[in-house]
């Protein structure tokens, strides 16, 4: 871990979106937060990742995403960070797919018979 990502860990952490929703922040914590969070990302960028690594890469590209919305960004920019997210859910092993939901709906029918 480089200093850099360990001194955004720290500032995310004591950032006032640990106490309170994004969409109550001011303007000045709005763009103070996207910086941050588009640091962790840009320094989380790794070819070994595991599950779990890609699960919290999708965290921060949805909170990206969330706090993109609230800023009233540029719309690309949010649906950008949003398909970020479910591509890392993706990679992580989740799958959103309408198949996947057919077969768990499925299953659950079968097993209430």
């Amino acid at each position: 871990m480089d200093i850099d990502f360990k001194e955004n860990i720290i500032r995310l952490m004591q950032h006032p979106v640990m106490h309170k929703p994004i969409s109550e922040l001011t303007s000045c914590e709005q763009s103070q937060l996207y910086e941050i969070l588009d640091n962790l990302v840009e320094s989380s960028m790794n070819a070994s990742y595991t599950q779990i690594d890609y699960i919290q890469m999708s965290r921060l590209c949805y909170a990206l995403a969330e706090l993109s919305y609230v800023m009233c960004s540029n719309p690309e920019r949010i649906i950008h960070h949003f398909r970020d997210s479910l591509d890392c859910l993706s990679k992580g092993g989740i799958d959103l797919s309408l198949n996947k939901w057919t077969e768990l709906v499925n299953l659950r029918q079968s097993a209430e018979r």
